[in-house]
């Protein structure tokens, strides 16, 4: 895992070092809104955010529904309130997503949401009985990753208000490098650094934490992890083409989720049985 995570950067490194050059050149190439490859993973890009977000919390509540006898009385509400206020906190923006692309009621969108939150917790049930370490660190990780990383993603793209390729009508004057903040954004227009969709699509690396719990997955980690990464430098590569993200815009936008996920994947490996002496009774 570490030599992945480490080639993995050193191509964003890569890529981050072209875009501070040549941001305003590739887009001018690259520049296709009508690009139906864009429009898709535009689509399909929030998914892994969106899948995230949804499974945290039932893959909680399972560990606790199965074991809280064994849980320190203070562990299980703990871990529920947090992981379930930061859910319910964001199920406003998943049920936006849902809205963008299906034409259906705000409260249409709540109810399949809230099937598909107890389908989840079903699910999950079975692992939870026998493997509820693996599945609650799993848990746990994607919900700092998550946390975290959209926490820097929206501080960063208030804070230096870049603009977007497409709404600009002069971009030799309106452009901006990367790394040189503007006002506070005032619209969506000026959020184009980081790369949300990006930052969204590399979450899916999450999934390759699945054969720890699974055990039929086990040898599909690295499928799964190679999968993981094409879609999300598809999905970097669809913003391009759009006009919504700049190459650098994307490459942060990945960084930001990559580096929390292995951040907290190493911290809560390293930190095991540590950990589970916090939550469950010896």
């Amino acid at each position: 895992m570490k030599k992945t995570a480490i080639s993995i950067f050193c191509v964003l490194v890569t890529l981050l070092a072209l875009g501070t050059f040549f941001d305003l050149y590739i887009a001018q190439i690259v520049y296709n809104p009508q690009s139906k490859f864009g429009k898709i993973f535009g689509t399909v890009g929030m998914l892994p955010q969106i899948a995230v977000t949804l499974m945290i919390f039932p893959m909680v509540l399972s560990v606790i529904a199965v074991h809280y006898k064994t849980m320190k009385l203070i562990a299980a509400p703990i871990i529920a309130v947090i992981v379930g206020g930061f859910v319910f906190y964001n199920m406003r923006y998943v049920v936006f997503a849902i809205q963008d692309h299906v034409n259906i009621s705000v409260y249409f969108a709540y109810i399949i949401i809230a099937i598909v939150l107890i389908l989840i917790f079903f699910i999950t049930l079975p692992f939870a009985k026998k493997y509820p370490n693996e599945l609650l660190s799993t848990a746990i990780i994607g919900f700092l990753t998550v946390a975290v990383g959209s926490f820097i993603l929206q501080t960063l793209k208030i804070e230096f208000g870049r603009q977007r390729f497409f709404t600009m009508t002069d971009a030799a004057v309106q452009f901006s490098a990367w790394y040189n903040p503007q006002n506070k954004a005032v619209s969506d227009d000026f959020k184009s650094f980081p790369s949300g969709h990006s930052f969204s699509a590399m979450l899916a690396v999450w999934f390759t934490l699945f054969g720890r719990f699974i055990p039929a997955l086990k040898n599909l980690t690295k499928f799964i992890g190679m999968s993981a990464l094409l879609f999300g430098f598809a999905t970097m590569a669809s913003r391009m083409f759009l006009g919504k993200h700049f190459l650098s815009d994307v490459t942060i936008g990945a960084f930001i989720s990559l580096f929390c996920f292995f951040v907290f994947y190493y911290a809560i490996d390293k930190n095991y049985n540590k950990m589970k002496t916090l939550i469950f009774k010896q």
